[in-house]
Parts: structure tokens; sequence; C-alpha cells
């Protein structure tokens, strides 16, 4: 092989795209996007075509990581929105140049942290990744659950339930600086995020992010649940989540690469009915 890299600006985004599909082909979740979804990840999930490299054999692209880059609190971190290498090009060593090369994009930019997410199943990977030098944070759990939870939601005895939009808690630090990529307040903006909060006294007790998905003037259709503050008892969070997830009403609800932390919020939502969907990942990071 005669592998060298060039910036993913260099290619063509119909280039680019066909890459990506061929990419993640025959992964354990395979992805085969539409050119237009496939373009619309950038802006929504905040890669960038300049800081996102690909690995070439000669004049053929065989693979590539997608990155991305913000500041939070005063540093740089970055995203590893994903890496493929096209199928026959598998198992010949190229991911851990490709994981240094897309390194040297990010000291070059001055990042402070490298986050990414694996899915759990993918030992491969987690092990390449160990090896590059990140290490695992947390688990990230895809919970779900259909239906009226709850007859009525509990009396708040004290308690009030507000509402932001989820751009107003960037920087506010209500929620933790370093957490995957797509549940922080900064992206989640893009697809209606909104923050729910329960305070005591015009004191928050305890905050979560999510997005509903309703046409306005009719019912929730779904809510996804990002992230919760867990600095409350359970009585608390409960009230919080029965509010943020509507839990008297027939709807669907999930959680999104959510982080498992000591466990508190997986409980109380497991004793509500949600349950383990069949995917799971791992948050992983490294300092630089």
């Amino acid at each position: 092989m005669n592998i060298s890299y060039k910036s993913l600006s260099s290619v063509s985004f119909q280039e680019a795209h066909e890459l990506f599909n061929r990419g993640f082909e025959g992964y354990l979740l395979p992805m085969n996007l539409s050119f237009e979804t496939f373009i619309s990840k950038f802006g929504n999930e905040g890669l960038s075509p300049s800081l996102s490299i690909v690995a070439y054999d000669g004049i053929e692209p065989v693979g590539f990581v997608l990155q991305g880059i913000r500041e939070v609190d005063g540093q740089k971190v970055s995203w590893n929105g994903g890496t493929g290498i096209v199928p026959e090009y598998r198992g010949k060593k190229l991911g851990f140049s490709l994981m240094q090369e897309a390194e040297k994009v990010l000291l070059d930019n001055e990042v402070s942290i490298a986050t990414l997410e694996a899915l759990s199943e993918n030992r491969p990977a987690i092990s390449l990744y160990e090896k590059c030098g990140y290490k695992v944070v947390d688990d990230l759990l895809f919970l779900s659950a259909n239906g009226a939870l709850d007859n009525q939601l509990p009396n708040l005895e004290g308690y009030e339930i507000q509402r932001i939009p989820a751009v107003h808690a960037i920087g506010s630090g209500l929620f933790p600086a370093i957490v995957p990529w797509q549940t922080d307040p900064s992206n989640t903006p893009k697809i209606g995020g909104e923050v729910v909060m329960i305070t005591k006294d015009e004191d928050v007790q305890a905050a979560c992010l999510i997005r509903k998905k309703y046409v306005f003037g009719n019912e929730t259709e779904s809510i996804t649940l990002f992230q919760v503050s867990e600095n409350g008892d359970d009585v608390v969070l409960n009230a919080l989540l029965a509010y943020a997830l509507e839990y008297d009403k027939p709807i669907n609800r999930t959680t999104y690469n959510f982080l498992k932390g000591n466990g508190q919020v997986i409980s109380l939502l497991t004793k509500k009915g949600f349950e383990e969907t069949p995917v799971s990942q791992v948050f992983m990071t490294k300092t630089f």
C-alpha cells in the first residue's frame, strides 16, 4: 500500500458521500445515508471538511475520519464523528495510522480534549482507540418506553417546573462540560432542544435536556432525553422526569447516548418502564 492523506475538503461532496457509505458497509450498524442526509450531517453535527481527513492508496480513497471542534469552558474539544475504512482495506492496520493522522489535525488546532463514541459490541474499534490513548469514560444507553407511564403527574408541593431553550443553557453549568457531542446544549438547539428545570425558591434543584417532536397546535408525538443533572434526590428527579417526559401522555420516549453516570437516573427510568434497546455505546476521551 502507498498510503497518503488529504483533507476531506480536497474532494467533492459526491466523492465524500460515496466514501462514507462504503466506509460503513458491513459494519455492526451499517449506514447508507442519502446525499442530502450526508450533507446535512456536517451542519447538524458541527463537523468540518477541513478538519476531517481522507486516506488514499495511490489515487483511490480508502478511509476517513470525520471531525469537528468546539470551544467548551475556554478549551477546545473535538469529536470523531465517524471513522470508516472501505471493506477491502480492513484488517491491514490502516485504522491506527488514520487515527494518528487525525490527531495531527487536532494538535495543529490546539485541541485539549478529544472525544468519540464506539458501539459497545465493537471490541476491535474500542481496542484501537485505547491503543491510540483514548479511555472509556462511561457507558451510553439507549432506553425506550412507549405509552402512558402514569395516570397523572405528581404534585409538585412547593417546587416549580421551568422550561428554557437549550441554547440558553450553553455555558450555564447546568450540565457537565465534557459529554457526548450530540447531547451537548450547543448541539441540540439545531434539533429543537429544550431544558426543563425543577426549582424551589428560584434555585434549580435538577435539570434535563430534551427534544420534543410535535406539530404546533397538536399533542406531543415523542420526546428524546439527552442529559439529566444528577444533583437531586429521587423525589425531585422523579418529578422532573415525569413533567419533562410527559409520563401521563401516550407517547414514545427514548434516551440518546445517555450517560449511565452513577446509575441513579437509569434506575428511576427503568422503574417507570423504560427498557434497554439492543444498541449501546461507550464514551471515550483523550486529553492532550
